[in-house]
């Protein structure tokens, strides 16, 4: 209990400093660096509570400045896809699940440094695709916690100043975590209980201040150095779990 206590509140610090900082990438990160010490399905249930404080207090800091129309497009999507999502997450093998998030973690690096790498801005998707993406990121948030990061290709625009980004994807975070709690405590799944609040209990100041520190940064720094140093981390981390399956 008391390593869960630990890992969970410098977890919680890591992804709020990042998702304060650069809106998404702090899920994508700790995610796999988790799962390299503890069990997949494990850590992918029981950081639920804290990322839900995480998603909490990134929307109420951004709460004014995020795109209501376009993050609700996704909802009902989402909706549908975290239901799919749980009920593979209680029967996928341990392993399967595992080189599964590392997966999605190197996708989504590999991704990002591709279109970074080539200076290429995001031109938006079309209203249409909110029903498909919100339906994969709905999967794939219950089966590794990194459906934030695919939520914001849909949100993210040319026109999509920093603040509503990081508004917009606390905002769907929140809702995601919500429905979690509901269908990984729920009779038919059982995954989560008390222990896992209880665990999660030290992580709640460690977000608070992690929330701080990645105000301050969104505030300070050219977001760009930041995420490449993320996106190295994932990748490296992604790539082990591919391969080891953990």
């Amino acid at each position: 209990m008391w390593i869960w206590m630990g890992a969970l509140a410098a977890a919680g610090f890591v992804i709020s400093l990042i998702t304060n900082a650069v809106a998404t990438g702090g899920a994508l990160l700790v995610m796999p660096l988790l799962s390299l010490w503890f069990p997949a399905r494990q850590v992918v249930v029981m950081a639920t509570p804290m990322l839900w404080v995480n998603a909490l207090l990134a929307w109420w800091n951004y709460r004014r400045a995020w795109r209501v129309r376009r993050a609700l497009v996704t909802i009902p999507w989402v909706l549908v896809g975290l239901i799919a999502g749980v009920h593979l997450l209680k029967v996928l093998p341990r392993d399967v699940l595992t080189r599964l998030i590392g997966a999605i973690a190197l996708l989504f690096a590999a991704y990002e440094t591709w279109r970074r790498a080539r200076e290429r801005q995001p031109q938006g998707l079309a209203s249409w695709w909110g029903g498909p993406v919100g339906i994969a990121a709905g999967i794939m948030s219950a089966l590794s916690n990194i459906g934030g990061t695919l939520l914001s290709l849909y949100v993210l625009s040319p026109d999509t100043t920093p603040d509503g980004l990081v508004g917009s994807i606390a905002f769907l975070s929140v809702f995601m975590t919500s429905v979690k709690f509901v269908l990984y405590a729920g009779t038919f799944h059982r995954l989560m209980n008390g222990v896992t609040l209880v665990a999660a209990i030290p992580a709640v100041p460690a977000v608070w201040l992690g929330g701080r520190v990645g105000t301050r940064v969104h505030q300070a720094i050219h977001p760009a150095r930041f995420r490449w140093i993320i996106l190295g981390l994932v990748m490296v981390s992604g790539a082990f779990l591919l391969v080891t399956g953990g």
